[in-house]
């Protein structure tokens, strides 16, 4: 069970990736099923969650988690205190005030914490910067970052996807 807290999309989308594929390892046919607040209703947890005639686990990813009301909290945190074995649960979590209990009931229910803050810092950027380009193969300059930073902004997601492509064409 893990619980990804933060507002970097990117971050927290790279994370469900990485556990999706180490339990692939094991599993290449696992089902992976996504919800969100708006598909969760009382009992689909259960649903999902309960032993099924053909055997086989589940991924179940819960994304914006601070937007799930009451019910469906304590669902989940009831489910987080006794899962079943073949269910990886991904409870993905924006931060914030905004669902707190839900944080901590996951947490007490020994969920593993991963943490992406929002990242506003220039110094923090132009390291994120450096280590998308270390990631996909190649080696940057802080002042080069700095100067990728400059011409891209300050998505995320729109760096990665310049480093990758820099380093691509180098």
């Amino acid at each position: 069970m893990t619980l990804i807290v933060g507002e970097e999309e990117l971050l927290a989308d790279r994370a469900i990736s990485e556990i999706v594929a180490a339990v692939r390892t094991n599993d290449p046919e696992i089902e992976v099923v996504e919800l969100s607040p708006a598909t969760m209703e009382p009992g689909r947890l259960a649903e999902l969650t309960s032993p099924s005639l053909f055997g086989g686990g589940k991924v179940l990813v819960v994304r914006s988690a601070q937007d799930l009301g009451k019910d469906l909290a304590t669902e989940l945190t009831a489910y987080a205190k006794s899962p079943a074995d073949d269910i990886v649960l991904i409870v993905v979590h924006g931060g914030g005030v905004k669902g707190k209990a839900l944080l901590d009931g996951l947490g007490k229910a020994g969920a593993r914490k991963l943490s992406y803050p929002k990242i506003t810092r220039p110094g923090d950027r132009i390291q994120f910067v450096r280590a998308e380009v270390r990631r996909a193969g190649g080696s940057i300059t802080e002042g080069a970052a700095r100067t990728l930073l400059d011409a891209v902004g300050t998505d995320l997601r729109e760096l990665a996807s310049a480093c990758s492509q820099l380093v691509f064409d180098t």
